[in-house]
């Protein structure tokens, strides 16, 4: 797993396969001589697994058996940030795990140069009956720290994590924000030259998690890695410097943060555009549901690219009843293709009410200068009636902004700005 790596590497991953046997039973109680035994025959069952590997290559036809990462392979230099991305299931966690040592890989290598701290599931690595203190000392041991270099972090360890007055308290009576506060405290403060963490971040509140993002980029200033996982892709692009996205197992892209979010957001683009009324992904009780969304500009056809600044109408085609429906509410909600919010509108929020409307119609949405940046968006669709959800659906139409002058200035602040365009003015005060 481990080898020599040059100064301008910190890790190197080189075909990297897992995979797994459904139903397989472990043998948690293997003895001292069979472990021996075992390591003994790596060579061999190495062998065999790469065999195995070419011989069922592409068609995954091998049965009971799920490939979880397929042949990987990137580095990694110091002062490296990478945000591993995908869908669930493709594969991200396993990478980390095989990345922190916790699971061994089917073929291929890793090579992960000085101490590497990993934080994947709430108090990995904590004895519960030990307490908050002891567990720092143990874990800077596991780091091979002497017990001098764990004392001198000590009391900034226990004030990051904000559970001074329980260091001496056993972490089995600890709340899981508790344990996430001071597992990622001690991850991040023992120096590690490798920091590995999954989405276990989401557990602490938005302070902490504040607080857990700048002392990742700290890690990272000074010199060192930091890989990990997260679904929160704005955090990817704002902290990382490189990005990986991995596919059912595969890397289908590595490098710069901007090509490889850029690669996955286009991965996302299938289906859900314009027509729906065949789509059954869908929640509600069905007693009104939205045939078509499209955009457009005021009066005009429907269309997939509209124009910064300029006024833009969301239309929503509703059908099911013969009769009329009571009171009607539609909330339709901008994303980018990452699924991240933009904004949200709705007749409830303008004030208008819909009572008594026919059981098919065409609801339409004024915006007023769209003041979105360039890229491509998707809607979301919800409708309610009597305060029901009658339908709700995902992804019902997408449509690219086109760049324009939106400022007075003619000025264009390029994408990588934000989504947001804000009409604004500055004046200088005494």
């Amino acid at each position: 797993m481990s080898g020599v790596l040059p100064a301008s590497t910190s890790v190197r991953v080189h075909g990297l396969s897992k995979r797994y046997r459904i139903g397989a039973q472990l043998d948690r109680d293997e003895s001292l001589v069979a472990s021996v035994g075992r390591q003994l025959v790596a060579p061999v069952r190495n062998y065999r697994r790469l065999r195995d590997l070419r011989r069922f290559g592409d068609d995954g036809a091998e049965p009971n058996v799920i490939w979880a990462l397929r042949d990987v392979s990137f580095e990694l230099a110091p002062g490296d940030v990478l945000g591993v991305v995908g869908r669930n299931g493709a594969g991200k966690s396993t990478l980390l795990k095989v990345l922190a040592r916790i699971t061994e890989p089917t073929t291929g290598r890793v090579d992960l140069r000085g101490r590497v701290a990993s934080l994947l599931e709430v108090g990995t690595g904590f004895h519960p009956d030990l307490t908050g203190r002891e567990n720092v000392f143990l874990n800077g041991t596991m780091l091979g720290m002497s017990r001098g270099e764990v004392a001198s972090r000590l009391e900034e360890i226990l004030e990051f994590a904000e559970i001074r007055k329980f260091a001496d308290t056993p972490v089995k009576r600890y709340s899981s924000g508790m344990y996430v506060r001071l597992a990622f405290s001690v991850a991040a403060h023992l120096d590690p030259d490798v920091l590995i963490a999954d989405e276990v971040l989401a557990v602490g509140d938005a302070e902490f998690q504040r607080k857990s993002l700048g002392e990742m980029r700290s890690v990272a200033e000074g010199g060192r890695t930091v890989i990990f996982v997260s679904h929160n892709h704005g955090l990817v692009s704002s902290l990382c410097t490189r990005a990986i996205w991995l596919e059912q197992g595969r890397l289908m892209a590595e490098g710069a943060v901007e090509d490889v979010m850029a690669a996955y957001a286009a991965s996302l683009q299938t289906g859900g555009a314009g027509d729906v009324r065949h789509r059954t992904d869908r929640l509600g009780n069905g007693r009104v549901q939205v045939s078509e969304a499209f955009v457009r500009e005021p009066g005009a056809a429907a269309t997939s690219a509209v124009v910064a600044g300029r006024p833009l109408e969301l239309v929503v085609r509703y059908d099911g009843s013969d009769s009329p429906v009571g009171r009607l509410a539609v909330a339709v909600t901008i994303e980018t293709l990452l699924r991240e919010r933009i904004a949200t509108v709705s007749n409830v929020l303008s004030g208008d009410t819909l009572e008594s409307v026919p059981g098919n119609g065409e609801l339409v949405c004024r915006l007023d200068g769209l003041p979105l940046n360039e890229g491509d968006y998707m809607c979301t669709v919800k409708l309610e009636v009597d305060g029901l959800t009658a339908d709700h659906i995902a992804d019902t139409t997408r449509f690219h902004v086109n760049p324009s002058g939106f400022y007075p200035t003619n000025a264009y602040p390029g994408a990588r700005s934000g989504p947001l365009l804000l009409e604004h003015s500055w004046r200088l005060e005494a």
